[in-house]
């Protein structure tokens, strides 16, 4: 139990982000978060464009990225995960349902939209980047939750500007992190045998390149599906393990 310290420690700052910023939802504040959000965006591509510019094998890094994104095209994880986004928030809701008015059935696409771009868009964020795999490795292997913590308190903010903008929904995100991260951690301490430290750096890597792609929808200026691109990821792993077996 002891390796999921920091997986716990990182779901705990989000939920308590995202308290943070439902809480501060007046105007004055929501104009501040707008404008904070933006600076987050912008601090996101930042931070892929320096992962992505550690990338020494490009064409391999390119095979994978085409393979993954067919993969997750195919399945639409976007789609999947707006879809779960929109159930939860239909589950939730304390609008009227039967009696309601054409006003609020007019209304209501927006609030579960908005519910569900906020959890799918803070998934991704808090899913996505070198720190994930870092920590999962450092945890799993070390027993060591430095970069999990450290990479909570960056979450905390970045939950905070998305409850502040999205609402609610960016605290689902930290049931994602919770399994995902766990998962992680346990399949780091599964697989610590035959893991290179060059294929889990190729997987951040790729991880970096789809960050520049969450900075750009959460400034809207371009709709990327990148939940769509989450496979390759995962794909110099799952190379590497079969490659192993032979």
């Amino acid at each position: 139990m002891d390796k999921y310290i920091g997986v716990l420690a990182n779901t705990g700052l989000i939920v308590l982000g995202t308290v943070i910023g439902c809480i501060f939802r007046s105007e004055k504040v929501k104009r501040v978060a707008e404008r904070v959000f933006q600076l987050f965006a912008l601090f996101v591509i930042l931070m892929g464009v320096e992962g992505a510019l550690g990338i020494k094998e490009p064409f391999k890094a390119l095979i994978f990225m085409v393979l993954g994104t067919a993969i997750g095209e195919l399945i639409d994880i976007d789609k999947q995960m707006n879809r779960l986004g929109d159930w939860v928030q239909s589950k939730f809701s304390k609008g009227p349902e039967k009696n309601a008015t054409e006003g609020a059935d007019a209304a209501q696409p927006s609030r579960l939209g908005n519910f569900s771009e906020g959890m799918v868009q803070a998934v991704l964020l808090f899913c996505i980047g070198s720190m994930t795999f870092i920590g999962a490795l450092e945890s799993g292997i070390q027993n060591v939750h430095t970069t999990y913590i450290t990479k909570g308190a960056l979450d905390s903010i970045g939950a905070i500007t998305f409850a502040a903008t999205y609402g609610p929904g960016a605290g689902l995100s930290a049931v994602f992190v919770l399994f995902y991260q766990g998962l992680l951690v346990a399949g780091a301490s599964l697989l610590e045998p035959i893991l290179l430290p060059e294929v889990v750096a190729l997987s951040a890597q790729i991880g970096s390149i789809f960050l520049i792609g969450i900075g750009f929808n959460m400034l809207a200026i371009k709709k990327i599906k990148v939940a769509n691109f989450l496979p390759a990821m995962f794909l110099p792993m799952i190379w590497q393990a079969i490659s192993s077996l032979f």
